[in-house]
């Protein structure tokens, strides 16, 4: 029951992470957009693993609009982060989680710069040295924040449940993406009006693997490099293990229902 509990905690918490990541990206590039005069026709969030769009840009050569939305959402979910960290609890956990999600993502993403960064690296010329060194801080800051957090999972770093509960959980969450994008994504207005049902169901396809790998390392960086190096920690760093019951699931389950339904009234 406890490996159980776990995981359908970390799986309902990918629900509304992921969406708030969503809407703080794509706001940022929506923001820019709106900012310089424009307008935005295509706001494509949800709480799935496949990807999001803000469409159309003003401007795609501007390099402003590639860097808004890493932007807003590294500095909006940092500045949670720092106010929260002090008060981390299982209730809290969606917001506390989405500065190590974003920094674990966005630093992988400027680690191989591709997607936004690699339109930046092309526009400003940049070498992309600055960009993988910038990424690999991210992204072992992101590993580092996101195993701390995984006591409040009930998670021990002497127990060997994470290699289980984490990838699970991911693929789980992973799965309902896929289906909702393979339902919901074909001859939507993204894919009609837009020409993007390719590019999203390819993202939704991959996720599963991707995910599951990326569970995969945490698991092993927590039940072996964090479980070495917790002990040495100064306290404020330290995250006491919890014992979870059915009741901490109802808030997060409340959240990732809500999230669903809002995410398929958005993509359908």
């Amino acid at each position: 029951m406890k490996t159980l509990r776990s995981t359908l905690l970390l799986f309902l918490l990918a629900f509304p992470v992921y969406f708030m990541l969503l809407i703080l990206h794509e706001g940022g590039h929506a923001l820019h957009t709106l900012v310089m005069g424009g307008s935005v026709s295509l706001f494509y969030v949800h709480p799935f693993a496949m990807a999001g769009y803000a469409r159309p840009p003003l401007d795609w050569e501007n390099v402003w609009f590639h860097a808004a939305g890493p932007a807003l959402m590294v500095l909006a979910t940092f500045i949670l982060f720092v106010l929260l960290w002090k008060r981390r609890s299982v209730p809290l956990l969606p917001l506390v989680m989405l500065f190590p999600w974003t920094a674990l993502m966005q630093g992988l993403v400027i680690l191989m710069v591709m997607d936004d960064f690699n339109n930046i690296a092309r526009l400003t010329g940049l070498s992309p040295a600055i960009f993988q060194a910038l990424g690999l801080i991210l992204t072992v800051l992101g590993i580092f924040l996101f195993v701390s957090l995984f006591p409040l999972l009930g998670l021990n770093p002497k127990d060997l449940r994470s290699l289980i509960v984490v990838p699970a959980a991911f693929l789980l969450w992973t799965l309902v993406g896929l289906v909702a994008g393979t339902l919901l994504v074909p001859g939507s207005p993204a894919d009609v009006v837009y020409g993007l049902g390719g590019d999203i169901l390819m993202t939704a396809r991959i996720s599963p693997i991707l995910y599951v790998v990326f569970g995969l390392i945490l698991a092993g960086t927590y039940v072996t490099l964090y479980r070495w190096v917790s002990p040495k920690l100064p306290a404020w760093l330290r995250t006491e293990v919890v014992s979870l019951t059915w009741n901490d699931l109802r808030f997060p389950a409340l959240l990732a229902a809500i999230c669903v339904i809002l995410g398929v009234m958005i993509i359908a």
